[in-house]
């Protein structure tokens, strides 16, 4: 008897719905799996096999022979084996439903007949969706994930028994309409706040600048200037996700297997600290079906480098495609795989390798050959593609005893302010922030006055700048002027654009 039944394949962030065919026929016992199945797949007979039993199910003693189409795709995951043993208990005539081709079934059986969780639930329910299906059965463990999206009935189940109850009419699950779930749940954990940190008022408004036009930004210093406790704080005043942003990201969260029952939806913007020693793959994804890299876990959010120096000179350069187009293109032979990669890059380093050159209070101890080397490793293409270069300097005794300083909320209503400025401007261009600009649009969105037309000719000669430094600079100052509810660019904002392009390394500038 031939059964067909439905599942879906992740492939990089999207999915694609998959057909399974099932005959159980006459003859010698065999289990025999066609359609291009990785080693996760054929090794499903055992657990299949265990999991009938312990659910009060028989397997079948006859030929089993299952189809995955499109057989041109090469296919791999343990939660076919939901589908595929719903697949045999119908042709075997073991359950009867009229309604089966109207589910999607994803999961992963475990010897006992119990439903595990399994990464990816939330691209492959869409294209379940796609594909017309109105009817999901996915573990318990994912059933929040599944639930984002409206019109379509999730059906989430414990065990084998329930499915196998549920399709021969013994018992109705409970089914739950998507779409309702909250989508404003309260951060976990104390939220940090820019108020907390004393001193540094520059460095703050060089992160305001940053954040509301979307401009990359370095922080150079010596130890405990506070560059990871500011890093810390920037998701704290970027703007509230979109739903289209939270679906987005927790598609990715959902595909690496990052997603939790505590946390099954992504609603605060990400911040992904890698270690320095870090690899290509874990930078930019990897493997046979590659998996999302760090470049695209901050998708939305913010990708924090810290001791930027230390970083492999080859991984670095993996960064120069994803700044520039904001995607990543992956080839395998298994086909090619784009993940999206619009993240907010703040590096921080040390000057030198003892951490204090150009330090008003400590002598650097360095020599100059190790100043140089230390130095090399950062990589002029990356370092020229990062819009601010900015100097942190140790904070003082008074400056600890101040004040409160400018809190989160303070700084992020003038960023929401200069966005929603930008917003109005670009309304009908593919982009939205200044971060985004590029040569041809200059004239048109970014025009400076004379004096400031005036300042930056006269820089581009003394501070040996080059065309694309002149693009960062052009694009700061647009967003500089939007923070102060300015609609022209003036001499005083090209001004400090400039400042931030002054790539320092201790007292060396560029």
């Amino acid at each position: 008897m031939l059964c067909k039944t439905y599942s879906a394949f992740a492939r990089g962030i999207e999915a694609l719905p998959i057909l399974i065919e099932t005959d159980v026929s006459s003859g010698l016992p065999a289990y025999n799996v066609v359609g291009q199945p990785d080693n996760s797949i054929k090794e499903s007979r055992e657990r299949i096999r265990l999991a009938l039993l312990h659910a009060g199910c028989e397997y079948p003693k006859g030929r089993i022979t299952i189809n995955m189409s499109p057989a041109i795709l090469r296919k791999s995951g343990s939660h076919f084996d939901l589908a595929i043993a719903t697949g045999i208990l119908a042709a075997s005539g073991q359950i009867f439903c009229e309604e089966l081709e109207q589910y999607c079934f994803l999961g992963e059986v475990s010897l006992d007949g119990g439903i595990n969780g399994v990464s990816g639930i939330l691209p492959m329910v869409m294209a379940a969706q796609k594909q017309g299906k109105k009817r999901v059965v996915v573990p318990k463990a994912n059933e929040e994930e599944a639930l984002l999206l409206p019109g379509i009935q999730v059906f989430a189940i414990h065990h084998l028994t329930e499915l196998v109850q549920h399709l021969s009419g013994e018992l109705i699950l409970t089914c739950r309409e998507g779409g309702r779930v909250s989508w404003n749940r309260e951060p976990i954990g104390d939220a940090k706040d820019f108020g907390e940190v004393r001193g540094q008022k520059s460095a703050k408004r060089a992160i305001m600048t940053a954040v509301a036009g979307g401009h990359g930004l370095l922080m150079m210093g010596s130890p405990s200037t506070g560059k990871t406790m500011l890093a810390e704080r920037i998701p704290t005043i970027m703007p509230e996700m979109s739903r289209e942003e939270i679906l987005e990201t927790t598609k990715i969260y959902s595909i690496a297997g990052l997603l939790t029952e505590e946390e099954p939806v992504v609603t605060r913007r990400p911040f992904r600290h890698p270690h320095h020693k870090l690899t290509m793959a874990g930078l930019l994804g990897g493997g046979a079906y590659p998996k999302p890299g760090e470049i695209t876990l901050a998708d939305k959010g913010v990708l924090f480098l810290d001791e930027l120096g230390e970083f492999d000179y080859k991984v670095m350069e993996g960064l120069r495609i994803p700044l520039e187009k904001k995607t990543i293109t992956l080839h395998r032979s298994s086909g090619q795989y784009e993940f999206p990669a619009d993240f907010l890059l703040v590096g921080a380093s040390n000057p030198c390798p003892c951490g204090y050159l150009g330090d008003p209070r400590q002598i650097c101890k360095c020599s100059a050959a190790e100043i140089l080397r230390y130095q090399r490793k950062f990589s002029g293409p990356i370092m020229d593609r990062i819009d601010m270069h900015i100097h942190l300097q140790p904070v003082g005794y008074q400056d600890l005893k101040g004040s409160a300083a400018m809190s989160s909320e303070t700084m992020k209503e003038k960023i929401l302010l200069a966005r929603k400025v930008q917003r109005e401007r670009y309304g009908r261009e593919d982009f939205v922030l200044n971060g985004q600009l590029e040569e041809k649009h200059l004239e048109r969105y970014a025009p400076l006055d004379s004096e400031g037309e005036a300042l930056l000719s006269s820089a581009y000669d003394k501070l040996h700048l080059n065309p694309r430094t002149i693009l960062k600079v052009r694009k700061l100052a647009r967003t500089i002027a939007d923070l102060e509810g300015s609609a022209q660019i003036s001499e005083l904002h090209v001004a400090e654009a400039l400042q931030y392009r002054e790539r320092i390394y201790g007292r060396q500038s560029m």
